[in-house]
């Protein structure tokens, strides 16, 4: 996550043109659809971590075990549904 790179969005002299030449609706299907790919790019950037890997850095704490870190990683995925509710 750390490492990557978001993608520039690169408006060239073809694609400026095209977007001279559009009407009302062309212009609309554009922008949604320029829309659209950034959407998809932050909901795949925002994506946290597994379940699984959540339980197993928590594992890693000294005096937790596993009954523990079940019960806190059930925790944590209750407030993902309540916070996307």
């Amino acid at each position: 996550m750390g490492g990557e790179r978001v993608k520039k969005y690169e408006l060239n002299r073809k694609i400026y043109k095209d977007v001279k030449k559009m009407d009302h609706g062309q212009m609309s299907d554009f922008c949604r659809n320029i829309y659209q790919r950034g959407y998809e790019a932050g909901k795949k950037a925002a994506e946290g971590l597994s379940e699984e890997e959540v339980r197993k850095a928590i594992l890693e704490i000294k005096g937790i075990g596993k009954k523990k870190a079940d019960d806190i990683v059930q925790a944590i995925g209750q407030a993902e549904k309540i916070k996307w509710c």
